[in-house]
């Protein structure tokens, strides 16, 4: 199990994350003269708040969000009005400064700027990342396991075998090799396999080695397979026999799972080299990095659809656990992986809240795109708060059944780091 003082982490993280989102927010929103009634963290009902200016800046009862409460917004943030924003929007009838006087466009870049901040501070937290000398394991890639009918069986690889380097980009540790291969989904990829001498008591040794380009087809939707004694279904069966060729410690009634090419991977003789990037590639590097975890994130989800194992899906108490253990890695790893992490959770929560989503930002940018097709007829302002109320209640209550999964878990004790 993990330190509880280390979980804690999350609650700076995510305070800063959510200022950052709701921050675009109200830039947009004072660059467009909009009048910002309250600009808050967590949702109602209020625990105490700072006026200043003409906005109040609040912290609420619920720790799960945050919001920019707009003048004219007619609860479109998805919480309950307040007599306060009543007697203040009653008092400006006709201001011109109430986020509904805007254009479409206005009120759709004031509702996805949150997101575009979440997007903008990966690419900064990264490229400071590729600034700075960091240490990068480099190592031999060593096969120890092929899983039956994969396509690194089917293209004669071997436990023993070496990846030297994909479509010919050299690899250096087996996270690059997983990220190489992830690019390359669907499409013929070239492989080039360093093995082991044929004559006997010649070993391993890199003068008495083979090397080999073998041709693979790495899979988006990889299969798994029941382990059974004797096969009667060879599409969703294979025998104990063959799947310990994969894995040693698979039992009768596991599953065996495979990856892209199929087979399990490690890293050895690692050694550590310092590396940086200049400025020039910091920014395309960093930005190609955001452009990696969308697309893995994309392809975990299609595969979730299609059978797929869970693409992660976790609540507030499972991305507590994930902050501490990594909090807790840092000390063998370096605090790089840390800001990775607060990167990823600052990309998650940039797609989560421009999905189409009642009570989100994406929710309501739907209302703003039909209020424009219908020429500049809005929908009903009761009803699309309406819609944003359920919303939100809905989306508490699968908050609440996630967070209910991710205790069942830490209580088995499971980890979230493989």
């Amino acid at each position: 199990m993990f330190g509880p003082l280390s979980w804690l982490l999350i609650v700076p993280v995510l305070a800063f994350l959510i200022f950052v989102h709701e921050l675009g927010h109200y830039l947009a929103a004072k660059r467009f003269g909009i009048k910002v009634l309250e600009f808050g963290f967590g949702f109602p009902p209020r625990m105490f708040g700072v006026r200043y200016g003409e906005t109040l800046y609040s912290i609420n009862w619920i720790p799960l969000g945050g919001f920019v409460r707009m003048l004219g917004e007619d609860n479109a943030a998805g919480v309950p009005d307040s007599a306060e924003q009543a007697r203040l929007e009653s008092a400006n009838p006709d201001s011109g400064r109430r986020f509904t006087d805007q254009t479409p466009l206005k009120r759709a870049i004031v509702l996805v700027a949150g997101s575009f901040m979440n997007f903008l501070t990966p690419l900064v937290i990264f490229t400071i990342i590729f600034l700075l000398p960091r240490d990068v394991p480099v190592g031999t890639v060593q096969i120890s396991g092929v899983a039956p009918r994969s396509p690194a069986a089917e293209a004669g690889i071997r436990p023993g075998d070496q990846i030297l380097a994909v479509n010919g980009e050299r690899v250096r540790n087996h996270y690059d090799l997983i990220d190489k291969v992830n690019s390359y989904l669907g499409i013929e990829t070239e492989l080039n396999i360093r093995r082991g001498s044929i004559v006997s008591g010649l070993g391993q040794s890199p003068e008495f080695a083979v090397v080999e380009t073998v041709t693979v087809v790495p899979r988006s939707d990889p299969p798994s397979f029941r382990v059974v004694e004797a096969v009667t279904d060879p599409q969703t069966q294979v025998s104990l026999r063959e799947a310990r060729r994969y894995d040693g410690q698979l039992e009768v009634g596991d599953t065996l799972s495979q990856g892209a090419v199929g087979v399990i991977i490690g890293t050895g003789n690692v050694r550590f080299v310092k590396e940086r990037q200049p400025p020039l590639r910091a920014v395309p590097d960093a930005a190609g990095r955001i452009w990696e975890i969308l697309t893995t994130t994309k392809d975990a989800f299609q595969q979730w659809a299609g059978g797929g194992p869970n693409p992660g899906f976790t609540g507030p108490i499972g991305i507590a656990q994930i902050t501490g253990e990594v909090a807790e890695a840092s000390d063998q790893y370096g605090l790089t992986i840390f800001f990775e992490l607060v990167a990823f959770l600052s990309i998650s929560l940039g797609i989560i809240n421009i999905l189409p989503i009642p009570a989100l930002d994406g929710g309501k940018l739907v209302f703003v795109v039909i209020e424009w097709i219908r020429g500049g007829k809005r929908v009903s302002p009761r009803k699309e708060g309406l819609v944003h109320l359920v919303g939100f209640a809905v989306l508490i209550g699968l908050i609440l059944v996630v967070s209910f999964f991710d205790i069942s878990r830490i209580l088995s004790g499971e980890s979230l780091i493989p």
